[in-house]
């Protein structure tokens, strides 16, 4: 049955099978944490340990051995030269930092609603706690999930535009379970998710954009929480467009495009050169 299924299906399928089982399991467990013990956070030490066993079965590690390569080259997370980190986190930062640049710069004009939710009853503590251990299970869940197991199949079938575009896609309208909220930032999630796609496949593993995704979680969920705490929407008080965050995202872009450039030519003669 399985093997009947076009490759597209059985990338998809298994995308969503990695990315979803640590967030059905997080969210099980951050849940009962903070219905019955909300001052200690012991689902986030207890879901790190799941996590990290979780990424070394998706690298090849545990039974079936006889499907261990198959994982490890599914999983794209092979090690990479300190050159090619570089250029990849100043490449993908500097894209996704435009991403930002480009909210703020329409902030005004967006009309964001503010973060939902009384976040006054839980200590700082377990708040930090979450937002670390959550944002470290999206970075791994998703990335292994979309930009491995998902981009590799359809790269190989299809090619890298109709992959980066397939689960870039895919990653933004899954976002929709966010709730109608969400809408708002699903142009700006599918810009990043193009970002990440394009590290993985010219860096050769998604390391580069699961660092960057967890950062970026990290960064965002504290916003947030602060916002919420404040009771405030960051948003400018005038609907316009704010030309200083307009002009930011416009040159974090052109650095972006620029180191991308720079990447691909180190990513080209690395390949070359362990070939």
């Amino acid at each position: 049955m399985w093997r009947r299924l076009p490759i597209w299906a059985q990338a998809v399928i298994l995308g969503f099978i990695v990315s979803g089982v640590p967030a059905f399991v997080w969210g099980a467990l951050a849940g009962f944490n903070l219905r019955l013990t909300p001052r200690t956070p012991w689902s986030a030490p207890l879901m790190a340990v799941l996590l990290w066993l979780y990424w070394r079965y998706l690298r090849g590690d545990g039974p079936p051995r006889r499907f261990s390569a198959v994982r490890r080259e599914a999983l794209r997370g092979g090690p990479l030269t300190p050159r090619v980190w570089r250029l990849a986190l100043l490449a993908g930062g500097s894209a996704v930092a435009a991403v930002w640049a480009s909210f703020y710069a329409l902030r005004g004009v967006l009309h964001v609603a503010p973060p939902a939710g009384d976040v006054a009853p839980f200590p700082v503590w377990t708040v930090a706690a979450m937002i670390v251990l959550g944002s470290a299970v999206a970075g791994v869940a998703e990335e292994a999930g979309f930009r491995g197991y998902m981009q590799v199949p359809l790269e190989r079938a299809y090619g890298p535009v109709a992959a980066i575009a397939t689960t870039s896609v895919l990653f933004t309208l899954v976002h929709l379970t966010h709730g109608p909220s969400i809408v708002v930032f699903l142009p700006f999630y599918f810009v990043v998710a193009v970002v990440y796609g394009l590290l993985a496949f010219l860096t050769g593993s998604i390391l580069p954009s699961m660092t960057l995704h967890f950062a970026g979680d990290v960064l965002m969920f504290t916003i947030r929480y602060a916002m919420a705490r404040h009771g405030t929407t960051g948003m400018a008080a005038t609907a316009t467009i704010s030309p200083g965050f307009a002009v930011a995202s416009l040159a974090f872009a052109a650095l972006g495009v620029l180191l991308c450039r720079l990447l691909a030519r180190e990513a080209l003669r690395t390949h070359a050169l362990s070939s």
